[in-house]
């Protein structure tokens, strides 16, 4: 990890200056319109996630660490990756686009504050051993990796809107490369971690996946939303910014342990991704 702990946050800072640049007025103007869509992914990503990672760490016994971990995914903004997989299977782009923005705008607020009440809850005093720093130190340290790069991405983007333009498929390359080339050292330095990865935490965080997943159907038909929007709201839920995650468990947390269930469901999110995708396609050509 310690090669996360280096690399990782510079790499997240142009992650995240990156998916700014794809940011469009025009988008947001879609969302100004039917605003439905956007308000119900934001509940299920800031609500309903952390509900589902509160339910699971009070009623399961599962080890400490892994209820760490679960805490942790259930509270990351949305992965950068969820823009490309739901223009790929069909999703609202725009509201995609927005929600991780969002998401991500804010995650050093929501982060440290839905980790405050789980611990306060849940854990009571066990925080003292867990934490390297200070929530307050957390928040900081998110502000700078995520939310800064965010902010400087939408200013650059209003101020040079056709530089930007003509950039943002580099970026967006650059992004998808940098992202892979971190997470690619940090598995091959952990490389004989993965198998404990997944023995320790990789089942218990299919139960994330799984209660996300139906949640955000009852959530969709209940409100009516459309098909586009819908697929949309579920990957932008599911897909959980493993990144942020691992390079803030990294730079926070004192055992390696608490990273592995957030390193599992980093991994394994995109099998889950790609059963659903491969479902919408059997479905579509029954249709």
């Amino acid at each position: 990890m310690e090669f996360v702990k280096l690399v990782g946050p510079a790499g997240m800072f142009f992650i995240m200056f990156s998916l700014a640049l794809s940011l469009k007025t025009q988008a947001f103007k879609e969302i100004v319109k039917n605003p439905l869509s956007f308000y119900l992914g934001l509940v299920a990503q800031l609500i309903g996630m952390p509900l589902i990672g509160f339910i699971i760490a009070l009623t399961i016994p599962f080890p400490m660490e892994v209820k760490v971990g679960i805490v942790l995914i259930t509270c990351l903004p949305s992965a950068v990756t969820s823009n490309y997989l739901s223009k790929k299977m069909g999703g609202n782009v725009a509201l995609s686009i927005s929600l991780t923005a969002i998401t991500s705008l804010i995650a050093f607020v929501t982060i440290p504050i839905i980790i405050k009440i789980y611990f306060l809850v849940v854990f009571e005093n066990e925080s003292v051993i867990i934490f390297n720093t200070t929530l307050i130190g957390a928040s900081l340290k998110l502000f700078a990796v995520v939310t800064i790069p965010v902010i400087l991405g939408i200013i650059f983007n209003t101020i040079f809107p056709e530089f930007s333009k003509k950039i943002d498929p580099l970026f967006d390359k650059a992004a998808l490369i940098v992202f892979l080339v971190i997470i690619g050292i940090a598995v091959y330095q952990d490389l004989h971690l993965i198998p404990e990865y997944i023995r320790f935490a990789g089942i218990k965080t299919v139960l994330i996946f799984v209660l996300a997943f139906f949640m955000t159907i009852f959530l969709t038909r209940l409100f009516k939303i459309n098909q586009s929007d819908k697929v949309t709201i579920i990957v932008e839920t599911v897909l959980q910014n493993g990144g942020i995650g691992i390079v803030l468990g990294a730079l926070i947390f004192s055992n390696a342990k608490f990273i592995f269930p957030v390193a599992a469901y980093a991994l394994l999110q995109y099998l889950f991704i790609l059963i659903y995708f491969s479902y919408l396609k059997m479905a579509k050509k029954i249709q």
